[in-house]
């Protein structure tokens, strides 16, 4: 295991150009005698381990699932499998997703050749989930057709390894991004006075949205509100037409989530209206909040007690704020992502997407065999209630 990820980490592949990692993989998977199923794009893919008998009205099967993408980064660490293309890293620890699951895949493998499997094995390998449609893209492919639980893990640069982060309901949040653009009337930087100044009342906008999210929703359901990008004009002297700003907005509930548009659209109005400007919005939709179902924590958490002790299993206390979209494959049937503690206590800790993130290989052993042991324990479970 530890020399596939180390082959997949010095030959990572951006999103949507996962080729040669899903030429590798299909091809160990169909060693193993799993059945493959390619997306016609070449990226992404799914694999099936059928038991013989198998009766999909009475049996379970089982999804799990990982990704295959990587970011757009140099990588600065050092190691001697580190990344042989530039700009492009396994930052995220895809790589160790990836190694997983196939290890995972390899223990099923083995317990049929000794024993009967008690259902079927389905390793879901989704491409993109580093930008926008992957999961959603594999879902309409099929790799959820038939599906009875999905499984999914991440690692975490902030747990030791050796520990599993365990957290019911809301596991992460759901992402939006927004493009504002502020038309003004352009003139002399001198006289202001004959000007709609977009990059002042940008400004004011950018502040009164700072300002608002705060005061317009329950602080216990939290709202996080960035600009990552602001830009307008060219000449220092011309106050120009029209400014723009970039950024995102990160909810946990629904409920949340469903206002951010009016309140976007109030506050804009209000500015806008107040110095004389005009606006144009675009809000994209990303992926909602992952929703652990409790019964699958539960198995989760009880394999691997088993495996790590229960004193090394962690109970997450509140949900990353960050974006998944595994959400897409909960959302559709009970799942649960779980924490892959990655870190070596007494090293430099350096964080996902960092161009310095790497993890403690130790970690791998760990993720394959709670994947594999709480797939199992789903199939001999029997169908969600």
């Amino acid at each position: 295991m530890i020399a596939l990820r180390r082959e997949l980490h010095s030959h990572p592949e951006l999103s949507n150009q996962e080729f040669e990692t899903t030429k590798l993989l299909t091809t160990k998977l169909q060693d193993l005698g799993f059945d493959v199923h390619i997306r016609p794009e070449g990226t992404g893919f799914f694999a099936d381990l059928t038991p013989p008998d198998f009766d999909p009205e009475q049996q379970v099967t089982v999804a799990l699932r990982c990704d295959l993408d990587a970011l757009a980064i140099e990588e600065l660490t050092g190691v001697e499998y580190r990344s042989k293309f530039a700009n492009t890293m396994h930052a995220c620890g895809h790589d160790v997703h990836m190694t997983c699951a196939y290890g995972a895949g390899v223990a099923l493998v083995r317990m049929a050749a000794q024993a009967t499997v008690p259902g079927r094995l389905r390793l879901v390998y989704q491409h993109a989930e580093e930008t926008v449609g992957g999961a959603e893209e594999m879902i309409a492919f099929g790799a959820l057709a038939g599906v009875d639980y999905v499984v999914a893990l991440h690692v975490d640069p902030e747990l030791p390894v050796g520990t599993v982060g365990v957290r019911t309901g809301a596991f992460t949040a759901a992402f939006d991004e927004f493009d504002f653009t502020i038309i003004g009337e352009s003139g002399h930087g001198a006289r202001p006075h004959h000007c709609v100044d977009p990059i002042f009342v940008l400004t004011q906008l950018a502040n009164a949205l700072y300002n608002a999210i705060g005061r317009s929703v329950d602080a216990r359901d939290p709202m996080v509100f960035s600009i990552g990008m602001i830009s307008g004009g060219s000449l220092p002297n011309v106050i120009p037409d029209r400014a723009s700003m970039r950024g995102s907005i990160r909810t946990l509930s629904p409920e949340h989530r469903a206002v951010v548009e009016p309140l976007l659209v109030r506050i804009a109005d209000g500015v806008c209206a107040a110095y004389g400007a005009q606006y144009e919005l675009a809000l994209r939709r990303g992926a909602p909040a992952i929703i652990n179902h409790p019964d699958v924590v539960d198995v989760i958490e009880d394999v691997a007690a088993g495996l790590v002790g229960a004193e090394q299993v962690r109970r997450i206390p509140l949900p990353s704020m960050g974006s998944e979209d595994f959400s897409y494959f909960v959302q559709n049937v009970p799942g649960a992502m779980f924490r892959l503690g990655a870190w070596t206590d007494g090293t430099p800790r350096y964080f996902l997407h960092s161009a310095r993130f790497n993890v403690d290989e130790g970690a791998i052993p760990v993720g394959a065999s709670v994947l594999a042991q709480t797939a199992v324990r789903l199939m001999e479970r029997g169908k969600p209630a």
